[in-house]
């Protein structure tokens, strides 16, 4: 008698998946609603009532039928990924990412677990995180593309354009014409410095999804990097209309009529990101920078407190800027967030924008320098601090036995390693490197780094520890004539008076082997005055 109930029941149960399946939703939902007045305790009943609720977009109504099911059979991987999609439809995104850790803990690869919950990391800011899931997601299946599509988002994010490309161009081929992965993918090739490329793909994705804000918002950021300005104003406002609440649509509005000096506008518009966005420090930091251009300096410092208020760490260097603009004194140092996080966007077209833009030689001075105070050296262990993507590395290589780097950004040092010609790079900050490898070289090499310091003293001491006797640091700084020690510039960068160099190098037990005036960049059309400098041990 058992066995015959048992088969009335999947029999019932299977007459309404095959309902459901055929798209007989009144149907579906009837036996349903009948298997569970018989068999209440039946737990198929409850999640076919749950999808059907969630195909009708129910996630509240989805989620008591889940959960019902859940309670009579509790270790269902399936029961816990409908309920965590049920949960984001619902807006509880941390419960969701609770159940499909609970999907996880059954099964570990899970895939679309791991892409579900890498997806809601990534809208939470958790972006290692994010990644690890993705590709625990892609490892599992292959041909996850949603899971590509939120990696190659996260990739772009983290700087890595050129790898995100990659990412994305398997995902469309998976599917293609879709939006989504289209627009994620011209962001990385604008990141990546193809930005007519870029048009064209996210002018697609445009006409596949016209009324996506944040498409628009990305298509005004190319048009503007492309310095066509009026079609980026264009497409911002169209942004703007299609979404009053898009943060994105107000900040490409802002940056572009900043772009034309339109100042007041540019404000306006933060403004507006600012109220649809409260929470982003950009938005904050980026009506700062308006206000400090309109010569309203109190107006400006309150929004870069704010943009610090989010962001303590200061990943846009609010805090610089409210130096900048009387509202604090000068920081002895940039932020290590906001280093780390310029460097980390700035990683897939670092070496295009400085040798081909900025006309960036200070390996090349600093190369010549070493060579009129070392001579033919070579043999040498040496360290490349703040290496970035290995530009010196090249020169520094001819004179090494071991060469090492360090730098900030974990993007640089993938780059730097992509050259081929470290014995060892690290991710790590700078002072806190040399320190921890006391007596291990006879070169240090810095360029174009202590431009973030203000106060010289702690490097100068870390990287006396980290040279063997007779050993070498060398770098170059930007200069100011002023009498003050440091100062710092407009593009929050510090310049450094020669006689505060020689004090600190003194101080720190180095004599100055050679001090010269130097040009290592240009910016905006002009040379930028700099020091370069080699001490002795």
């Amino acid at each position: 008698m058992q066995a015959q109930q048992n088969k009335t029941v999947a029999d019932s149960f299977a007459e309404a998946m095959q309902a459901y399946e055929g798209g007989k939703v009144a149907e579906a939902k009837r036996l349903a609603r009948k298997l569970i007045d018989s068999t209440p305790q039946f737990g198929g009943a409850h999640y076919l009532l749950g999808l059907l609720a969630l195909d009708a977009a129910q996630g509240k109504r989805a989620a008591e039928s889940f959960a019902r099911a859940i309670a009579i059979t509790p270790n269902q991987p399936v029961l816990h990924l409908a309920m965590g999609r049920a949960l984001e439809i619902s807006g509880d995104v941390a419960e969701a990412g609770l159940h499909y850790r609970t999907v996880l803990a059954i099964d570990a690869n899970h895939a679309e677990a791991h892409a579900r919950l890498g997806e809601l990391l990534r809208r939470a800011g958790k972006r290692d995180e994010a990644m690890a899931h993705c590709r625990a997601a892609i490892t599992a299946s292959p041909i996850h593309a949603e899971a590509m599509n939120t990696l190659g988002a996260l990739l772009t994010q983290a700087g890595r354009a050129s790898e995100a490309c990659q990412v994305l161009r398997q995902a469309l081929e998976l599917r293609p014409n879709w939006p989504s992965a289209l627009n994620n993918f011209g962001v990385a090739l604008r990141d990546v410095g193809q930005p007519e490329t870029a048009a064209t793909i996210l002018e697609g994705a445009l006409e596949l999804r016209p009324d996506h804000a944040g498409t628009r918002a990305n298509l005004a950021s190319v048009y503007r990097t492309l310095g066509r300005f009026d079609d980026a104003r264009t497409q911002a406002e169209r942004g703007t209309r299609v979404d009053s609440r898009n943060a994105d649509a107000w900040m490409e509005l802002g940056l572009t009529r900043q772009a034309q000096t339109h100042w007041e506008g540019a404000a306006a518009a933060f403004e507006r990101a600012t109220a649809a966005a409260p929470r982003s420090a950009r938005t904050w930091y980026c009506l700062g920078e308006a206000r400090r251009a309109m010569n309203e300096p109190d107006r400006a410092a309150y929004a870069y407190r704010k943009a610090l208020s989010v962001d303590p760490d200061d990943q846009h260097g609010a805090g610089l800027a409210l130096a900048l603009a009387g509202g604090a004194p000068t920081p002895d140092k940039a932020p290590e967030a906001y280093v780390r996080q310029l460097f980390d966007d700035y990683a897939d077209r670092f070496d295009h924008a400085l040798v081909d833009k900025l006309d960036y030689r200070a390996p090349k001075v600093l190369a010549a320098a070493l060579a009129r105070v070392l001579g033919p050296a070579q043999g040498l262990a040496v360290m490349d601090a703040g290496c970035g993507t290995g530009l010196a590395a090249p020169v520094l290589k001819s004179l090494a036995a071991r060469l090492d780097g360090v730098d900030l950004s974990q993007a640089m040092v993938v780059k730097a390693a992509e050259r081929g010609l470290y014995d060892d790079l690290a991710v790590g900050e700078l002072v806190g490197t040399l320190k921890g490898r006391a007596g291990n070289y006879d070169l240090v090499v810095a360029a174009d780094v202590l431009v973030y310091l203000g106060d010289l003293e702690p490097v100068l001491a870390a990287a006396h520890a980290a040279l063997k006797p007779g050993g070498s640091f060398a770098f170059t700084v930007e200069k100011t004539d002023a009498t003050a020690s440091y100062l710092l510039g407009p593009k929050q960068r510090y310049a450094h008076a020669a006689g505060y160099v020689t004090a600190r190098a003194n101080a720190a037990g180095f004599e100055v082997a050679l001090m010269e005036d130097a040009v290592t960049r240009r910016d905006g059309d002009q040379d930028v005055p700099g020091l370069v400098v080699v001490l002795r041990v």
